[in-house]
């Protein structure tokens, strides 16, 4: 999946501030889950501890009925269980509605039920509709929901002054409305005070970080104007070496581009067309002087040789992940419509659309200059040429997009070879290569 692209002011100004703000909010909510966790946490553990301390004095009043009556276990255990208090004193939490005390292998001792906000039968329900519970000497818990409010759910085991597990203690702890109220404030206070923090760090961090993204932007806007400066000097050295003159990159350039735009090329397109553009014949490097200087046409095998350096301007740009996108011109701005060309004498739309608009630009510059073995043509008789090879040369509806504007381009560039031609071609590239902290991309 391609990742999403952002101008670098609209990163900074409203993805970064909208990812702090969201960041903030999901750490606060994270916590106040948290907190809000470990508040029910806290009530449960003080719910154990108050059924150990209750468990302990049933157990100590049911010794005491034994040795001092002749009461049973069971008999002892309910009246120990009924003797009990509603609540014990100052409990913050809430209450047991329902104890049951059984034996080891499941036998009934003795059952409490005190009903809060919920009645009796529907206790007994919650307590039936399980199985019997045995954790061994673990305690076990659980929260439920009873008729909308919230419980716990225990089972304790009993044991003796021996040590030994003698029974076990079962319980619907009745959470109150106050202890749900008040791990909710908990939970709301440290959410909000967790949001705050992360604003503040976030307005604190955020002048900062806008600096440092301004810095990476110049510092990325100095090298990308670097690598446009050696790929200049790069492309301007090899016109130079094939005709003593790089007037020819520049206007080829500029041709390519104003084609471009109105075949509706987006901008990363126009930017490797724009390599290619400048670089279309690196490979020319490699070839030797007597067949790359020849005045005269060449034979076959010169003219194999001087196919060759399509190849060898591969080999060059493909030794650079920034001039990658410059492959479809270097490799392709000999292929022809038709199928014809070289290397790979590929058709149609199976040239890439930049080496299809290249080669138009490409032969209406050299038709229109002078070479050495070569007087420029006249605009009529150069469109002539490009006409007659319409659909064999050349794409027919980029050639027809192109005589609609290639007389402008005739009238304000042909044979131009000066530093104002220069300066306009950089201007155009700049568009989309450079443009600071409201264009550079991320």
């Amino acid at each position: 999946m391609r990742r999403r692209e952002y101008a670098l002011k609209t990163y900074v100004h409203r993805i970064l501030a909208l990812r702090l703000l969201a960041a903030g909010a999901i750490v606060a909510v994270v916590f106040g889950v948290v907190a809000y966790a470990r508040g029910y946490e806290r009530i449960g553990d003080a719910v154990v501890l108050t059924a150990r301390n209750g468990i302990e004095r049933i157990r100590v009043d049911v010794r005491r009925l034994l040795d001092t009556t002749t009461l049973d276990v069971r008999t002892a255990v309910q009246q120990a269980l009924d003797a009990q208090p509603d609540q014990p004193p100052d409990w913050r939490y809430g209450q047991f509605a329902y104890t049951r005390f059984y034996d080891t292998r499941g036998g009934a001792l003795g059952v409490r039920v005190k009903p809060i906000d919920a009645d009796a039968a529907a206790l007994t329900h919650i307590i039936a509709a399980g199985t019997q519970r045995f954790p061994g000497a673990e305690v076990w818990q659980q929260n439920i929901d009873i008729a909308g409010h919230p419980y716990i759910h225990i089972v304790v085991p009993v044991i003796d002054r021996h040590g030994a597990l003698a029974a076990y203690a079962e319980g619907l702890f009745r959470v109150s409305d106050e202890a749900v109220a008040q791990v909710r404030r908990t939970a709301l206070q440290i959410a909000l005070y967790v949001s705050l923090i992360v604003l503040a760090t976030a307005l604190l961090l955020y002048p900062v970080i806008l600096t440092l993204m301004r810095r990476v932007a110049r510092y990325s806007e100095s090298l990308l104007a670097s690598n446009l400066e050696t790929l200049e000097v790069l492309g301007s050295a090899i016109a130079k070496r094939d005709s003593d003159t790089d007037a020819h990159n520049y206007r080829v350039t500029l041709y390519s581009l104003r084609l471009a735009e109105t075949a509706g090329l987006d901008d990363n397109r126009m930017r490797g067309l724009i390599k290619g553009a400048f670089l279309h014949d690196v490979g020319k490097i490699g070839i030797r002087d007597h067949i790359l200087h020849k005045p005269a046409r060449l034979d076959a095998e010169e003219f194999r040789v001087m196919q060759a350096h399509v190849d060898h301007g591969l080999d060059i740009v493909h030794r650079s992940r920034w001039l990658a996108d410059a492959e479809d011109v270097v490799a392709g701005h000999h292929e022809k419509f038709d199928g014809s060309g070289y290397p790979k004498q590929i058709a149609g739309e199976a040239i890439p659309i930049e080496s299809r608009i290249f080669a138009i630009a490409d032969v209406f510059d050299a038709l229109t200059s002078r070479r050495p073995y070569k007087e420029p043509l006249s605009f009529d008789e150069t469109m002539q040429i490009l006409d007659s090879g319409r659909g064999q040369h050349f794409d027919p509806a980029l050639l027809d997009r192109f005589g609609a504007i290639a007389r402008e381009l005739y009238d304000r560039y042909c044979g131009r070879d000066d530093d104002r031609l220069r300066e306009e071609v950089r201007a155009l590239v700049s568009r989309f290569f450079v443009g600071g902290l409201d264009t550079l991309r991320y």
